[in-house]
């Protein structure tokens, strides 16, 4: 008869093999490519059946999905204390943008390694792809709860149509910092800084009546023809 605890003890012995498939596999990418590495190669590395990498991953794909989602949530308590500590709309862009590199730099040579299949927009890994859909709404999400934190003035029809084009704006950080060779890809946080500033500026003179017309049909543009 199984018990609860022999259900726990199997449960953390499959998330404790599932964690050392998905950090061998990404030990195994970047040395070999993510394309010439096959899961009989993964299983084998584990001291694993040909077959048994199946069971906790269905293909490569999901094992890099689960590399996505894994440095999500690793960044999360950054951006809680981000979202916790500031309210100027200029902070909270650079900060919860800085929180996901600051986390992710212990991952910046796998992410190179990745990129060449990732960057490929008919790959399912392309964190525009269908099948990234969900994680995609979750870093949006982050975005929305800046424009629900800020104190700063954010027009009304903006507001809801701003954290979609700011995650925009990370992916375009996170291009930046995959190829920043600046030490510890400092330049990338210097850009941030420096670029949350003229956002945050032009959202704030967005308000005025001479602008408002413009900036509202920037938004438009951008939702009309997003390719995702």
């Amino acid at each position: 008869m199984t018990t609860e605890k022999t259900k726990t003890e199997k449960i953390q012995k499959a998330d404790k093999t599932r964690r050392r498939l998905l950090e061998i596999s990404l030990d195994l990418f970047l040395k070999h490519g993510y394309e010439k590495t096959t899961m009989r190669e993964i299983a084998k590395a584990v001291g694993l059946a040909p077959g048994a990498a199946y069971y906790h991953f269905e293909a490569k794909e999901h094992i890099i999905q689960a590399f996505y989602e894994m440095s999500f949530e690793e960044h999360l308590p950054e951006v809680e204390r981000v979202l916790a500590k500031e309210m100027d709309l200029k902070k909270l862009i650079a900060g919860v943008t800085r929180a996901h590199m600051t986390i992710a730099e212990k991952y910046h040579a796998i992410s190179k390694a990745l990129f060449a299949t990732a960057g490929n927009p008919d790959n399912v890994l392309s964190p525009f792809s269908a099948q990234s859909k969900a994680l995609r709404d979750r870093n949006i999400e982050i975005y929305r709860r800046v424009m629900e934190t800020t104190t700063s003035p954010v027009p009304a029809k903006l507001r809801e149509k701003l954290p979609e084009i700011l995650w925009m704006y990370k992916m375009g950080m996170i291009l930046y910092w995959i190829y920043d060779r600046s030490p510890r890809q400092r330049k990338t946080f210097q850009l941030i800084d420096q670029s949350s500033i003229l956002i945050a500026r032009l959202i704030r003179l967005s308000n005025l009546p001479l602008l408002k017309g413009f900036s509202e049909q920037i938004v438009k543009m951008f939702y009309k023809y997003k390719f995702y």
